[in-house]
């Protein structure tokens, strides 16, 4: 077992009292939750303001022990001083903080996962995997296995450059940092000024990673168990091959809106694939009239598929603007007839834990209805 496994192990199961109902957050659950993201967050911060002071103040105080060497650049024939010995201090430091941001992570994770009353000390290692994931900010690919791709259509080498901008996030805001501070002072900004520049907002960064990891095992958690209520009310009945067709497109739908990976649409595509006995394809092509298709089902079809996008859309906690202008497209087709704000509160109320049944009962009972005629109209 490795050491982030380890870790997780030996961290202590607390009774909490918490209910059952893991999808929904009563007042104590809710003022639990928030008390242990913001004593993360400070400890991450703390991590950063530590990890600053080791790295500069030994640097400043016993330079003798930072040794440098002037090279010399071929082509150009340019002289440069390489401080080789802060920059083995600086990697050595950069490893122990990350691996600190980690368990601590793990830590969060874990906590969320004991305070909803999501694992206790009976279940706590079968469910070690999936927290484990979370902590370590593992996206889950399962859902390839359906043939669904939420990156159909889109240029790698473009993917392949936001991730890596994605990843110097903060390198370039401490450069900007360090920039702006030199402008404003001067001549004034003397290197301790503009080495330190940079310590609020890698403050900032590691509380707000923390914060979303944290966020991440609450949304994974709470979806799931609104998942699995959710296919228990859906009927068993049997879809023609045109309804299972556009059930599948619409999974799709939502993971080329999503344009990301996520443990609750695994979930979702998996549960409902099984429900209605519907095969998985090695690889979906979304049609580009999906929407028109989607407004000219059958009441039943389609009332099924506009409950699956909603709960797609809201299932991972975030709203993109791409995911805004296919509801606005939807709207035009008459697809779907929830607005943008409506679906915002939908997403307001998952994320404070007072579920979904406010706004999927009446999906569910068009779906009841659709079914209900449909079998009276068989001899």
């Amino acid at each position: 077992m490795n050491l982030t496994g380890r870790f997780y192990n030996r961290l202590p199961v607390r009774r909490v009292g918490a209910d059952e109902q893991l999808h929904l957050l009563n007042r104590e659950e809710s003022n639990r939750l928030h008390r242990a993201q913001w004593r993360m967050m400070l400890l991450a911060a703390t991590i950063s303001v530590i990890g600053f002071l080791t790295y500069y103040l030994p640097i400043y105080n016993y330079p003798h022990l930072f040794p440098s060497a002037i090279m010399t650049l071929p082509l150009i024939n340019a002289t440069v001083t390489v401080a080789w010995g802060a920059l083995v201090w600086g990697i050595a430091l950069m490893v122990v903080e990350l691996w600190a941001l980690i368990l601590l992570s793990i830590a969060g994770v874990h906590e969320i996962a004991v305070a909803t009353g999501f694992i206790n000390a009976d279940n706590k290692a079968e469910k070690s995997e999936m927290l484990l994931q979370i902590g370590l900010e593992k996206k889950t690919t399962k859902v390839t296995q359906y043939g669904i791709d939420p990156f159909q259509g889109l240029n790698k080498w473009a993917l392949l450059l936001f991730n890596i901008i994605l990843r110097l996030k903060g390198w370039l805001g401490n450069q900007a940092i360090r920039y702006l501070t030199r402008l404003l002072l001067g001549r004034y900004a003397v290197r301790s000024v503009l080495d330190f520049a940079g310590m609020p907002i890698y403050m900032a960064i590691n509380a707000y990673s923390v914060y979303t990891v944290m966020r991440e095992a609450r949304v994974v958690i709470m979806g799931q168990t609104i998942i699995s209520l959710l296919i228990k009310r859906l009927p068993n009945a049997e879809l023609s091959a045109e309804e299972k067709e556009l059930l599948y497109d619409t999974l799709q739908y939502i993971a080329i809106s999503k344009r990301d990976f996520h443990h609750n649409h695994y979930i979702l595509t998996k549960e409902l694939l099984d429900h209605f006995r519907i095969p998985p394809k090695d690889s979906l092509l979304l049609s580009e009239d999906y929407s028109e298709r989607l407004e000219r089902a059958p009441s039943g079809a389609k009332s099924l598929c506009q409950l699956i996008i909603l709960l797609g859309f809201i299932l991972d906690g975030r709203l993109s603007w791409r995911e805004l202008i296919k509801l606005r497209r939807l709207n035009e087709a008459r697809g779907l007839q929830e607005r943008e704000t409506e679906v915002k509160h939908y997403m307001k109320d998952f994320l404070a834990g007072a579920g979904i049944n406010r706004w999927s009962e009446e999906y569910l009972s068009r779906i009841e209805e659709s079914r209900r005629n449909v079998e009276g109209m068989l001899p």
